[in-house]
């Protein structure tokens, strides 16, 4: 899986646009950070109250654009997300860190830091995909 999905929209979608550098690369689906003013590509430092939202267009090195669009995170929304590991229901509840800015690490232990917070797995374990929401401040 190569983009965080919705599952579940609230009654409106809430877009906006963050600016962003030169450089930096965006991929619809992923989720975003602010950093230093500027929206990057979250990783696994990525805490809480650096969360700006869900990346909703493709961006490239070589494209002029210094504004990015993106969904705005609400507690009423739940994702689909691919895990670390393979998905375990005991795990749901539990608070975890993201692995990049696609990726939840689901090591099976709530994380006072943690940013998603899973509902439910979604399909096999082995598919290592869980349906979560994102915890905001």
């Amino acid at each position: 899986m190569t983009a965080v999905k919705q599952s579940k929209i609230k009654n409106t979608r809430e877009l906006d646009e963050a600016n962003k550098a030169t450089g930096t690369v965006t991929v619809k689906g992923e989720i975003l950070a602010i950093t230093a003013g500027l929206a990057v590509p979250a990783d696994d430092g990525t805490v809480r109250a650096d969360l700006l939202g869900l990346c909703n267009e493709d961006i490239s090195v070589v494209d002029a654009k210094l504004r990015v669009p993106y969904i705005v995170l609400s507690d009423e929304d739940t994702f689909i997300f691919a895990t670390t590991n393979n998905t375990n229901v005991a795990h749901n509840g539990q608070a975890m860190i993201l692995t990049d800015s696609t990726e939840v690490n689901n090591t099976g232990t709530t994380s006072a830091t943690g940013i998603v917070q899973q509902v439910e797995p979604y399909g096999a374990a082995a598919d290592k995909l869980i349906i979560g929401k994102f915890l905001t401040l």
